[in-house]
């Protein structure tokens, strides 16, 4: 799909208080058959480029909370296809997070990469779910400065569970907790102010919690691209049709924005804040 520089994005009306960075926050990483198509569609939501390449087949992008990646498939360590999102985390300070996470009796670790710190935790079931640390050397990457995200956009990583009690308690020690508000079959837990969130959904077809790895990895944490908005759907819908993209706004059960996005892959984008 081709797909044309997005528009100018109305601001919206729902702006959280300014706070200081949590300590860790969701940031999945997408791999891409077309990754300037991928970040320019996240910028139709109201994500912002923070870090990209000169002709953006690799982007660092910030929602008013929570992050993405969008890296190339060909190529990628993990060996990962095209349309695949791993369940993955960023922090200011990744010695700190470490630290935390270890006095939870979890297992983590760091190391040095040919681009920054990498590190992650294990997952539950044994899987590896990434951590990466805040670039503070761009290594000739280019940094953006404006325009700033849309504030009332929020990053969520679904995950399909089987049993969401013990995903919840495992997920309060990376920060993210329930607000109470749970459906038969999903529930969101949201970190600190700007920290994205994590969706809890009953076992999705096509969605397993990991896959084997096929490298020096381990197994691989993988989630679906989600988001909520501010922003009226209907005005959503016409701006991303306007653009190219295959969108409906579906009015039974949870009301949402169903699109197809550039890898092909379903994205559901919610109202703000998801009940």
């Amino acid at each position: 799909m081709t797909t044309p520089s997005p528009s100018p994005r109305p601001a919206t009306h729902e702006t959280p208080p300014a706070t200081a960075s949590p300590l860790i926050t969701v940031f999945p990483v997408r791999f891409s058959d077309d990754p300037a198509a991928m970040i320019d569609f996240t910028a139709l939501l109201g994500l912002a480029p923070l870090v990209t390449t000169d002709r953006n087949s690799f982007g660092e992008l910030r929602a008013g909370a929570g992050a993405l990646m969008v890296h190339r498939a060909a190529g990628s360590e993990t060996a990962s296809a095209a349309g695949e999102t791993h369940l993955n985390f960023t922090t200011d300070d990744l010695d700190a997070a470490r630290s935390h996470l270890e006095a939870l009796g979890l297992q983590a670790r760091v190391w040095d990469e040919s681009y920054g710190r990498q590190g992650c935790v294990l997952g539950r079931l044994g899987e590896e779910l990434g951590i990466n640390e805040t670039q503070t050397d761009l290594y000739g990457y280019i940094g953006h400065e404006g325009p700033r995200p849309d504030p009332g956009v929020t990053v969520v990583a679904v995950r399909s569970s089987a049993d969401p009690d013990a995903d919840e308690a495992f997920f309060a020690g990376l920060g993210f907790t329930s607000d109470g508000l749970a459906a038969p079959d999903y529930r969101e837990l949201a970190g600190g102010p700007g920290a994205g969130s994590i969706g809890l959904h009953a076992p999705i077809d096509g969605l397993p919690v990991s896959r084997e790895g096929r490298s020096d990895f381990g197994d691989v944490a993988l989630a679906r691209l989600s988001f909520s908005t501010a922003e009226d759907l209907a005005v959503l819908v016409d701006r991303l049709r306007a653009a190219g993209h295959e969108a409906r706004l579906v009015e039974d059960g949870a009301r949402a924005v169903h699109v197809t996005d550039p890898d092909g892959q379903h994205v559901e984008i919610h109202p703000h804040p998801v009940l």
